[in-house]
């Protein structure tokens, strides 16, 4: 059975976030896939996995630990994910905007 209650409100802020981090390239390989669960959840409505997706995006981001000569370089969102996000913030308002019609 599905929960339609409303996509978390954290949701966009959280997208939006994501715009902001820097993480190296494999750590972003990490935030396309959290990406792809987010943009399979959505259609559906289903609210748990809808959060589980947002979990495992937040659990992608950027941790607080300082990196060693040698370290990958932390990097902005690649072009790809930036678009992705976009898409999916915009879908996301774009809901909003027919809920409140």
């Amino acid at each position: 059975m599905r929960d339609r209650r409303p996509v978390p409100s954290t949701l966009v802020a959280e997208l939006t976030d994501v715009l902001e981090w820097r993480l190296t390239q494999a750590a972003w390989a990490g935030v396309a896939e959290a990406l792809d669960e987010l943009a399979r959840a959505l259609p559906g409505g289903d609210r748990r996995r809808i959060e589980e997706a947002q979990d495992s995006l937040a659990f992608s981001g950027p941790i607080r630990l300082r990196t060693r000569l040698g370290d990958d370089p932390a990097v902005p969102p690649p072009e790809d994910i930036r678009e992705r996000v976009n898409r999916l913030i915009h879908d996301l308002e774009s809901d909003d905007d027919r809920d409140a019609d």
